[in-house]
């Protein structure tokens, strides 16, 4: 039999990188690489290249369930919607609106977001709504926001050829996105391209560095205030330049004043010399393109580490043209698309905030309701969800394409709120996961080649997932879950689609004159190219491969802003009882919670348990050797790994991967985030994951 090929997008990582799936027999038995593709060009990484066998793994939910006497039971998915409408209504009729929430994975497609809004704030009447952005990007945005005056990344992937410096923050890009590293180490073959690395360990990303920062964790604002320090007192700045685009620059100027490179590396623990050195290399470069990913943004000062980044291109005209400028690289596929649908608390749909009263009548005259309908007060986050659980203010909780009973932070307290809810509804894919296994009631998802829709990448460009199999068993798309949930409330009109298409036409209409445009974009468009990049007005738009590049911001000003941040210590930090510093990341061979890639035979055997990383010096002080089983405790819980001595770790740190749960037979032992805090950016309400104080033990064998 012939192999059939189809073209589609990846659903991994925020690239959009292009795929190619073999279909035989109708179903998948090959993803590759597509040549020619604009972000990846034939390559492909390791979870998409393993992927065929997820379709039908082990767990697969093949219709909805409802626990009944402790047991989860198949039902059919009138009784499932009902049983969901039902509870719904009943908990809003006692409760009121806010005492429901939803929670939806950064993989779900626009349609799927859009839907679900509409559902939630403009039905329901409440702005509880939350994706795992929230997790990975939302300190972007709001660094996004505050500098330039919109959450729109202004560069593009191609900016990589043409750059002769780039800087790279927050994560191990030949892990995460080997795609782009891929590009960038050939850029740095072929045309000299300097590459500057920020992170506390020296990872494989770092080993191509002409410079690696190797900071303490979470000093990231005083090393670029140092580094701006720099670049004023050796005359890298064009002060009249800079003041023509950006304001602050005097208020600037005075705070990385007190910022010496000498008081800085005791802060940061980097010499004095290197940190003059990598501005210099700022100082100097031509076009300079600044990487930075979810790792940078996992912390209780991740907006101003975002604000202080920019200060460096701003300061050094470094934006808005071939080679030069900020790109924030999302973790997860579709986490841009989601915050420009509006799928967070804060939001409205086509890049809008629910506290505008402008943007509130918009969508109330757009969706034929009273503007009182949309509550003028942005809704809770998801740790405030969670809060909202333990505190009897949310009895219900929606989780869609999620886990966060294993993904969020301090997992201990999160799964002690979700054990509250009076009705916990889970919609995935696969059962069971650390979620579905406390859930209420389980609906069966569509999986990534069994649905359409669309994904936005990191660069802005949109491209279509085709459902190109026959979805399993009885599982539906999830736009089509939440409408027959609407419609089963009471709200029929408003969601009476027959297809994602229909969705997306609708949604494309909010979207007009603004940075997010999309009314140059069909179906029928992305089937036939690949997908441009937006805004794109009309049909006859090529696309828009960078923003800004006529030097104004969408400020009141119309410049960007200089933000002078003071740098603040971590929440916790160590002392004699918790010494060491905890730094969570992933993997090649997983994503996120594992709840997909732990089903893979091939990517399970290449990293079957959680580990731990120490320095040579800390383990010898510790009377460690390679391969001990050791506990690591925070003031949250406990967990144990095996032991992997590595000089890449700075002395008074240790990392753990963040994949392993329980839900796969490795036990909530190994589950990093038993050991992580829940406190947050109080700007962005991002979670502190990459800083934790631990103190670490070789286990005692039971």
């Amino acid at each position: 039999m012939t192999i059939q090929w189809k073209k589609t997008t990846c659903s991994y990582c925020g690239l959009g990188c292009g795929l190619m799936v073999g279909l035989e027999g109708g179903k998948v038995v090959d993803i590759k690489g597509m040549k020619g593709h604009p972000v990846n060009d034939g390559t492909i990484c390791t979870l998409p290249a393993n992927y065929v066998p997820v379709f039908e793994a082990e767990g697969r939910l093949s219709g909805p369930m409802i626990r009944c006497d402790g047991k989860h039971t198949p039902v059919g998915w009138d009784e499932a919607i009902n049983h969901v409408a039902v509870g719904l209504k009943r908990i809003i009729d006692k409760h009121g609106p806010n005492s429901i929430a939803l929670h939806m994975g950064a993989t779900c497609l626009n349609e799927e977001y859009y839907v679900a809004n509409k559902f939630m704030k403009a039905a329901i009447g409440t702005n509880n709504i939350e994706c795992t952005t929230r997790l990975c990007m939302s300190s972007s945005a709001m660094g996004f926001i505050s500098t330039i005056g919109a959450d729109a990344p202004p560069a593009c992937y191609d900016d990589v050829e043409k750059a002769d410096l780039i800087f790279i923050a927050g994560n191990n890009m030949a892990v995460s996105v080997p795609a782009i590293f891929s590009r960038v180490c050939a850029a740095r073959g072929k045309n000299g391209t300097k590459v500057i690395v920020v992170d506390p360990r020296r990872t494989e990303t770092a080993s191509i560095a002409d410079i690696h920062l190797q900071i303490q964790p979470g000093t990231d604002v005083a090393l670029n205030n140092a580094l701006a320090h720099v670049l004023f007192e050796e005359g890298y700045v064009d002060e009249e330049l800079v003041g023509e685009y950006a304001s602050g620059l005097s208020d600037l100027k005075v705070l990385v004043n007190e910022y010496t490179p000498l008081r800085v590396s005791k802060i940061t623990g980097c010499p004095e010399g290197q940190i003059r050195e990598a501005a210099r290399l700022i100082g100097k470069a031509k076009a300079m393109l600044v990487f930075w990913f979810q790792g940078y943004n996992h912390s209780t000062q991740a907006v101003f580490k975002n604000n202080t980044l920019h200060n460096l291109w701003l300061l050094t005209d470094n934006f808005c043209r071939p080679g030069a400028g900020p790109l924030s690289i999302t973790g997860e596929s579709n986490a841009l698309g989601n915050r420009w649908v509006g799928g967070l608390s804060h939001l409205l749909p086509g890049m809008r905030m629910v506290v505008n009263p402008q943007h509130r009548q918009e969508l109330a005259d757009f969706w034929e309701i009273p503007i009182d309908k949309i509550k003028p007060t942005p809704g809770r986050s998801i740790i405030e969800m969670v809060e909202g659980l333990h505190s009897g203010d949310v009895r219900a909780l929606w989780i869609v394409s999620a886990n966060p009973a294993a993904s969020l932070p301090d997992t201990k307290w999160v799964r002690q709120g979700l054990a509250k809810a009076e009705l916990l509804i889970v919609q995935d894919i696969f059962h069971p996961t650390e979620s579905s296994m406390m859930a209420d009631v389980v609906l069966a998802g569509a999986h990534w080649f069994e649905k359409t829709g669309t994904f936005i990448s990191s660069e802005r460009r949109i491209e279509l997932v085709d459902g190109i199999v026959e979805p399993y068993g009885n599982v539906k798309p999830d736009y089509d879950i939440i409408c027959r949930v609407a419609q089963a409330m009471g709200f029929k009109n408003d969601f009476q689609f027959s297809s994602s298409e229909e969705v997306f036409e609708e949604l494309k209409k909010i979207t007009k004159g603004r940075i997010c445009d999309m009314n140059g974009v069909t179906y029928e468009r992305l089937r036939k190219n690949i997908g441009p990049q937006l805004p794109c007005s009309t049909e006859d738009h090529p696309g828009t491969e960078r923003l800004f590049t006529d030097r104004r911001f969408p400020r009141p000003d119309g410049r960007a802003a200089l933000l002078p941040r003071e740098y603040k210590l971590p929440c916790e930090t160590p002392d004699e009882e918790y010494p060491y510093i905890l730094i969570t990341g992933r993997l090649q061979w997983h994503f996120n919670t594992r709840t997909r890639t732990g089903r893979v035979a091939e990517l399970e055997s290449s990293a079957p348990d959680n580990f731990v990383e120490i320095n040579p010096d800390t383990a010898a002080h510790l009377g460690i050797v390679e391969g001990d089983e050791v506990e690591v405790t925070s003031r949250r819980g406990s967990v144990r790994g095996a032991v992997c001595i590595t000089d890449r770790m700075l002395a008074n740190t240790i990392f753990m991967p963040m994949h392993y749960g329980s839900a796969l037979n490795v036990g909530d032992g190994r589950l990093a985030n038993l050991l992580t805090n829940h406190v947050y950016d109080l700007h962005s309400k991002q979670p502190e994951y990459k800083y934790s104080v631990v103190k670490v033990a070789k286990a005692v064998q039971t």
